[in-house]
């Protein structure tokens, strides 16, 4: 790790809610270790897309370069979106899927202002 990288923190607490888990005690152990860091994840998913501006990224490209698996960067695209039914009406939409594929994965962009409405 460089010496001068700083981890993300949000400038305001952000809502907590259950994460997605399986009724599977395995599954809802692995839901509530990951509780905690959920909306620095996001915001490391957020802030990787808008660095790719109109190009945007794919789930592939996003674990990739962030060294996340895909069971981590699914979960917070749809968080992102704002349609995750564990957190529906408690996060805003902040990206959209297009309609464009790279390497068969549609290709994630940030909403500009005035999508954001």
């Amino acid at each position: 790790m460089r010496g001068h990288h700083r981890h993300y923190v949000a400038p305001e607490p952000l809502p907590l809610f259950e994460p997605p888990a399986q009724p599977v005690d395995t599954s809802l152990a692995a839901a509530a270790k990951i509780t905690q860091h959920t909306a620095r994840l996001r915001e490391a998913v957020f802030l990787y897309l808008q660095t790719q501006g109109a190009r945007g990224a794919t789930a592939g490209e996003l674990e990739a370069a962030l060294g996340l698996s895909g069971s981590t960067v699914r979960p917070r695209l749809r968080e992102l979106q704002g349609d995750a039914p564990w957190a529906k009406g408690r996060l805003p939409a902040r990206i959209r899927m297009t309609a464009e594929k790279r390497g068969k994965m549609h290709v994630y962009r940030c909403l500009t202002k005035s999508e954001m409405g």
